[in-house]
């Protein structure tokens, strides 16, 4: 892969990268220090984060939305989601993946993203499917130097 490269975070990604109790914070935050391609998120990701921070009676959790995503080096992207929708019931049965997560899967295809990064172990074991029908190469921790090599 290339410095050009467009890596897809994943919501859990976004999350270990803000929250120092995670358990996988600190491997996540050197991770992302090694990524040279562009980090994408899309507003479905804003939507996820606001109410995971909302059901944790966070504050300002649309805010701390937006500052988790800049905190991860992420641009949020602009996609058609009516696009999103046809394209995810084109893929549904083949990949077999929770609704979320067919949907930023389907998202990071239509943005070009390669390389979809997660915390995910559905995903990362459907890896091989989704590689096959959409051309990305999931990647979780401790994957994302061999890809960048």
């Amino acid at each position: 892969m290339t410095s050009d490269t467009c890596v897809y975070l994943d919501t859990n990604i976004v999350i270990a990268n803000i929250d120092e109790k995670d358990p996988n914070h600190n491997s996540v935050v050197k991770q992302l220090g090694g990524i040279s391609g562009r980090r994408l998120v899309s507003r479905l990701t804003l939507v996820e984060l606001a109410s995971v921070y909302t059901r944790a009676g966070l504050e300002n959790p649309v805010a701390l939305a937006m500052y988790s995503v800049e905190k991860a080096g992420a641009s949020i992207a602009g996609v058609d989601f009516n696009e999103v929708l046809e394209k995810a019931v084109l893929h549904a049965e083949r990949l077999r993946l929770r609704t979320l997560d067919l949907l930023h899967v389907v998202v990071s295809s239509i943005l070009g993203c390669k390389v979809f990064f997660t915390l995910d172990t559905d995903i990362v074991n459907k890896s091989e499917k989704i590689k096959e029908e959409l051309d990305i190469t999931v990647v979780t921790i401790n994957q994302l130097y061999s890809i960048f090599k």
